[in-house]
């Protein structure tokens, strides 16, 4: 009797388990049957085929290298059926597509983000039946599912950024007393997040400020605090928040700078020169000067090269007063060439590591200090990416994928593949429209979204005060997620021209935060229920 009595709970335990892992499957069982692979354009390409500057340096190694790894099994799968050789080690520099690879490649991101949103969404709630709605709601979300369904570095980000939210949230609920595994979790997180995609080392500042906000929540409610003992106790946890906020920002610090380390290890160990992308990037953000009539620009790039000393970088402004049509979209790459020959002839690999220089300091003279035609470019940028929906984001990726057929010479190899075979930039996009689960959420915007959230964290506030709950840990690790997914959507509009792909992480950590929150709420309001019940017997 005794271990049947043990027994019947694990089952129980597995069942709900699986119930959830079914409902979060769902979704990728359906896409990888119905939906091609779905392409992020020619910086997809070059990320899982080309080595090395570009998959090191640009794009961030961590998924350039990974993705090849289905590949290669794609590969070994194509050799046992007698198509193709077994592929060598050298595959992994010089990849062969294939649709076996791919489909392998896919199948592991679909279960990597069941894998991860199933931990996300059990340490956000205790309760089953709150489980069961978040499970419900993220697979009626398509965001995260149809990147799931598309190569490129984003996919890995987000993933990451699931397992990384989800360590975060047991570190401050368990602040007392944090396990050391939970620190080296957070860190290794991190550091992966951060040699995925660039950008994310902003992910660095997200637990210190969660602590930040938990201590200044505390530290205002210590004059309101009656009992001394009680202020006592909230001084206490005051101070040890702090000390979790320096911890935690030591923690990011060193995971910045070990990611930096990694990228010049890694350049290193190829004989890559080392040096930063932002310039590169950067060219793209001045993308808007296209807009701006001709007497503005040339007064606005005057300016500009007031704020540096370098000969080359006003040369390169005086080559960049001349490129932009106005009204007329402007080659970024043609650019590049022109303004590599003014500054350099002949071109030299030497003068390639030199041309980079000149675009970060080209990019420095932009960003300090900044104009106001610039701050207003990049605030026009952050209010469009307000207004995107889901919807426009899928899309976009749908969009990106049918760049191979107006330029199939940048992406060679691609021919051969099902997505591409005997198919047409229509048939991409009427996967799209044909599929009404990409677009039920065409009316919900990021705006609405956060009303959505305002309204949770009211419920919270209100059934806590009820119960006398102390939410000040959810509260603070919620908002920092907001906080930290909004502040990377503006870095990105400063440093870059806006695609609906970068609004990812600020709709997935605004999404996570919701999910706490929610879990959160259930949690209280059962309780609150349990005992009204109790009150009413």
């Amino acid at each position: 009797m005794k271990e049947r009595s043990v027994l019947e709970p694990r089952l129980l335990r597995l069942a709900k388990a699986t119930l959830l892992i079914a409902i979060l499957l769902t979704p990728s069982i359906w896409m990888l049957k119905v939906i091609p692979p779905l392409w992020k354009d020619v910086d997809a390409y070059n990320q899982v085929t080309q080595p090395g500057v570009r998959t090191i340096l640009h794009y961030a190694p961590l998924y350039c290298f990974v993705a090849r790894i289905p590949f290669y099994v794609g590969q070994a799968i194509e050799s046992f059926r007698g198509t193709t050789p077994f592929p060598r080690g050298s595959f992994f520099i010089h990849p062969i597509l294939s649709d076996s690879g791919v489909f392998v490649l896919l199948l592991s991101q679909h279960l990597a983000l069941c894998a991860a949103a199933f931990h996300l969404i059990c340490t956000s709630s205790r309760l089953f039946l709150a489980r069961i709605v978040l499970a419900t709601a993220w697979a009626i979300n398509p965001l995260f599912y149809t990147f799931a369904q598309c190569v490129g570095t984003e996919t890995l980000s987000m993933i990451l950024m699931l397992l990384l939210s989800a360590a975060g949230l047991r570190m401050i609920r368990n602040s007392r007393k944090v396990p050391r595994k939970d620190w080296f979790l957070l860190g290794t997180l991190l550091w992966l997040c951060i040699l995925t995609r660039h950008i994310n080392a902003m992910l660095a500042i997200l637990l210190p400020l969660a602590f930040f906000l938990l201590s200044t929540h505390r530290l205002v409610m210590i004059p309101v605090t009656c009992s001394r003992l009680h202020r006592r106790w909230r001084c206490l946890q005051v101070k040890r928040d702090l000390r979790n906020t320096a911890l935690t920002l030591a923690v990011g610090v060193s995971c910045v700078v070990l990611a930096h380390a990694t990228l010049r290890t890694l350049s290193y160990a190829v004989h890559i020169p080392y040096h930063s992308s932002v310039g590169f990037t950067f060219l793209w953000r001045l993308k808007f000067l296209a807009t701006l009539p001709a007497e503005t620009r040339n007064q606005f790039l005057d300016k500009v090269a007031k704020n540096t000393p370098s000969p080359e970088v006003r040369k390169l402004i005086s080559v960049l007063r001349e490129s932009p049509p106005e009204d007329q979209p402007w080659d970024v790459l043609a650019f590049m060439h022109k303004a590599q020959v003014a500054l350099f002839t002949p071109e030299t690999e030497a003068q390639e590591e030199r041309f980079n220089l000149v675009l970060n300091h080209t990019a420095r003279a932009f960003l300090y200090p900044p104009d106001e035609i610039f701050l207003r470019a990049v605030g026009t940028d952050f209010v469009k990416s307000q207004k995107m929906r889901i919807p426009d984001v899928v899309n976009h990726l749908f969009g990106s994928t049918t760049f191979y057929f107006s330029h199939p010479e940048t992406m060679a190899d691609c021919a051969s593949l099902s997505t591409f075979r005997e198919k047409s930039a229509t048939d991409i996009l009427a996967v799209f429209k044909k599929h009404s689960y990409f677009r039920h959420a065409r009316r919900f915007g990021y705006t609405g979204f956060l009303i959505f959230w305002f309204a949770n964290l009211s419920l919270l506030a209100v059934l806590a005060k009820i119960r006398k709950e102390d939410i000040a840990a959810v509260f603070s690790y919620a908002t920092a997620l907001t906080l930290v997914g909004l502040l990377m959507m503006l870095a990105n509009c400063v440093l870059t021209e806006l695609q609906p792909r970068f609004t990812l992480p600020m709709w997935e950590l605004t999404i996570v935060s919701a999910s706490v929150l929610f879990g959160r709420t259930v949690d209280c309001l059962s309780k609150t229920i349990a005992d009204f019940r109790w009150w009413i017997c």
